[in-house]
């Protein structure tokens, strides 16, 4: 088997692997000398350095790991953080998000009244993780605020608009059986 395939084969294994790669098993698993494995993910070791990665390949006494590069841990955290945003989601958050997304652009007011509830601190919670906001006012006494969803919404759902929501809500409602 060519050097450049085993290196491939190796870098696969690491990549997808929970626990460290033990060079014998892959050596047994590509009918190759250990030594041979073990000098490609040398090279990979190398080649990742060179190359300033976005992950390395470490040495534990086990086998070997690939882990992220840390000198982007800050921006790793940072990225996980913004996540934890997005994923964090109260009951009453993904109210008010169903309700803007199938009622908007709603006001609070509209939201409050369908909710029965307060509903002032979710929806600015809504709008800092970036799944709704301010589509505009009306033209009424006080000009209040009018709320929709945003592309980050549809995207998180894996949807492209409100038309393909209402189409698997729909679905959803056919497809239920129970009583």
């Amino acid at each position: 088997m060519e050097r450049i395939k085993i290196k491939s084969i190796v870098e696969s294994i690491l990549f997808l692997a929970t626990q460290p790669l033990d060079v014998q098993k892959v050596a047994k698993i590509l009918e190759v000398d250990s030594q041979l494995v073990k000098s490609c993910i040398e090279e990979l070791k190398q080649e990742y350095l060179q190359q300033n990665r976005g992950f390395l390949i470490t040495e534990q006494e086990n086998g070997y790991v690939l882990v992220t590069n840390p000198e982007n841990s800050g921006y790793i955290r940072e990225y996980f953080d913004l996540e934890q945003k997005y994923i964090s989601l109260s009951q009453a958050a993904y109210e008010v998000l169903s309700i803007v997304a199938l009622k908007g652009p709603i006001t609070r007011q509209e939201i409050e009244k369908i909710r029965g509830v307060s509903s002032e601190n979710v929806i600015k919670s809504l709008i800092e993780k970036g799944l709704i906001r301010e589509a505009g006012r009306l033209d009424t006494i006080g000009k209040p605020a009018v709320y929709e969803v945003t592309s980050l919404f549809y995207t998180s759902l894996g949807i492209k608009d409100i038309d393909e929501l209402k189409e698997k809500i729909l679905k959803i409602q056919k497809e239920d059986t129970s009583i």
